[in-house]
């Protein structure tokens, strides 16, 4: 809330492009690091609270190596010049590099392991719909990409904030029945309806949320991929906090507890809300208080607790 208080708005879920104009208007693009490349920085909400996190020095490096402003990019620049610089995507640029580097014991579980080097990374999750009047899909980023040695340098995180259903990807579709989502759509809601606080380049004050402070997801408990996610052990993956994303709630409906989700048991917890906490994940609330959420409560709860105005209040205990 800090940073709330000082911009008078939220930090932008990522830098990503999007939505874009194609396939149609308000898409976005499946594989938005290959959309415009080096054109938007992909830097995630979380480098955004380094200076309330009292990491000033690894701030400045931000600051002075990337374009933070949700509300441009590097579409246009001309090469080499400091908006092409500075808009490049964060993986190219080495003092952003450098300073993802950084440990941040405040954004680790102290229950967890997520720090520990992984065969593979979760660097973001990604919503988007190739046609206009279908739901959103969710998609997990997996990297495997060892050559710069990523997995085992940069700092990881078990904190991520919430999108929503699917944040906000330009579908002008209904929410379905389960278990592609929570059958809302019966009351005229659509997926992009149901929205979190962080989405793609989003500014959300505390004025849009109109469902209230005390009942909308703010943060929650990631735990990344599990060779056995049923025992919960042999990590396969962590997130990355300077590139991810706002978390989505897509998938807490389609299996929010089983050791399977899809046909992919080993980054199955990745794709959404997960703790280490046995029946439940703890979610902090935009007024600040946090409760532990059974994975057991009527499915619908999660899409509306999430959203900041769908018009529907719930209760969660």
């Amino acid at each position: 809330m800090n940073f709330e208080t000082a911009n008078k708005r939220f930090p932008p879920g990522i830098l990503f492009p999007g939505p874009q104009r194609t396939p149609f208007p308000g898409a976005y693009p499946q594989t938005p690091e290959g959309v415009e490349t080096n054109r938007h920085s992909g830097i995630g909400h979380l480098a955004h609270l380094l200076p309330f996190l009292e990491l000033n020095q690894v701030w400045s490096v931000f600051q002075a190596n990337a374009n933070l402003n949700p509300d441009t990019n590097g579409v246009g620049a001309v090469p080499n010049s400091s908006q092409a610089l500075n808009n490049r995507f964060w993986r190219n640029n080495p003092g952003i590099f450098q300073a993802a580097q950084t440990k941040i014991s405040t954004l680790l579980c102290p229950s967890d392991v997520a720090e520990a080097a992984t065969a593979m990374s979760n660097p973001y999750t990604v919503a988007f719909t190739t046609v206009i009047t279908a739901p959103p899909q969710v998609v997990v980023l997996l990297d495997s990409n060892s050559v710069d040695n990523a997995h085992i340098l940069l700092g990881k995180t078990n904190y991520l904030g919430c999108s929503g259903r699917s944040g906000v990807t330009g579908s002008t579709a209904l929410d379905p029945p389960m278990p592609d989502g929570a059958d809302l759509g019966k009351q005229g809601i659509t997926c992009d309806d149901l929205r979190g606080v962080f989405f793609v380049r989003s500014k959300t004050t505390l004025p849009e949320i109109k469902d209230g402070a005390s009942n909308t997801f703010f943060f929650g408990e990631s735990t990344g991929g599990f060779r056995d996610p049923t025992a919960l052990s042999s990590r396969y993956s962590s997130f990355w906090w300077v590139s991810s994303g706002g978390q989505f709630l897509r998938y807490m409906i389609a299996d929010p507890s089983g050791p399977v989700w899809r046909r992919s048991a080993a980054v199955g917890h990745a794709a959404k809300f997960h703790s280490m906490h046995g029946p439940g994940v703890h979610m902090s609330y935009v007024d600040n208080s946090v409760r532990l959420m059974s994975y057991s409560i009527e499915p619908k709860l999660w899409y509306i607790m999430g959203g900041i105005k769908e018009g529907i209040n719930g209760f969660a205990e």
